[in-house]
């Protein structure tokens, strides 16, 4: 159960991801909003410092507290990711999310391919196994799909992709489960169901890595990874 003051940071944490508050905007003054939402000074001024952790405000003594743009936020926050993926107009977040992996995701199959030990190719190759098995259970497969790439990043032996991409797990499945429903709509194949057309990708990077051959995991992680943003822009209308 949330205390007032980390409900108070849920409710205008939501409110600004979800533009209610716009960049720019001013929140009412600490008294305004004591007084108003029946809180104590103290729980007002406590939610706006941890909300200006987050990089959604900033106050000061004159102007008040302040919205920040967008490129202010530290998207990497649980909270301010949890906010966005439960706010539908933020489509875009998806395809933003996609180019992320486009810049992570392709190094540590490379770097997999060449740095893997005996141990994480072994756990590679049970992550590939669990995959092939959820073909048909599409929530399975999301998660199957997501371990198959964490095993990837943990091979890589890179820490900073790995906790980077780690802290982006839960807008990770989400992006899959999204992209998988999707894909029924722009199937490749005729002849495949969309998992069983991924899978078969999957399947290539697999094989690349376990012959150890670098740039033939690269190229095939982002194959697979542009083939997500393509599907992404179709769903969401996005346009560069």
């Amino acid at each position: 159960m949330k205390n007032r003051s980390e409900q108070l940071v849920h409710d205008l944490g939501k409110k600004i991801v979800t533009s209610e508050f716009a960049p720019g905007d001013l929140l009412p003054k600490v008294e305004d909003a004591s007084e108003m939402l029946k809180v104590s000074r103290t729980v007002v001024r406590e939610a706006l410092r941890v909300l200006s952790t987050m990089g959604l405000v900033r106050s000061n003594q004159r102007a008040g507290t302040v919205v920040l743009p967008r490129s202010d936020w530290q998207w990497w926050n649980l909270d301010v990711l949890t906010w966005v993926l439960e706010d539908d107009k933020n489509s875009d977040f998806l395809v933003h999310l996609t180019e992320v992996r486009l810049g992570l995701e392709p190094t540590a199959a490379a770097l997999a391919a060449k740095r893997a030990s005996d141990h994480d190719m072994s756990k590679i190759k049970h992550a590939f196994e669990r995959l092939e098995q959820s073909i048909g259970d599409e929530k399975a497969w999301a998660s199957a799909d997501y371990d198959f790439h964490e095993s990837i990043l943990q091979a890589s032996h890179n820490d900073l992709i790995i906790n980077t991409v780690k802290t982006l797990r839960k807008a990770l499945v989400n992006s899959r489960e999204k992209t998988l429903e999707a894909s029924k709509n722009f199937p490749e194949s005729p002849y495949d169901s969309p998992t069983q057309e991924v899978f078969k990708r999957h399947r290539v990077i697999y094989d690349a890595i376990i012959a150890r051959d670098e740039e033939l995991a690269r190229q095939k992680m982002t194959d697979l990874i542009l083939r997500v943003k393509r599907i992404l822009e179709k769903i969401y209308g996005f346009q560069d």
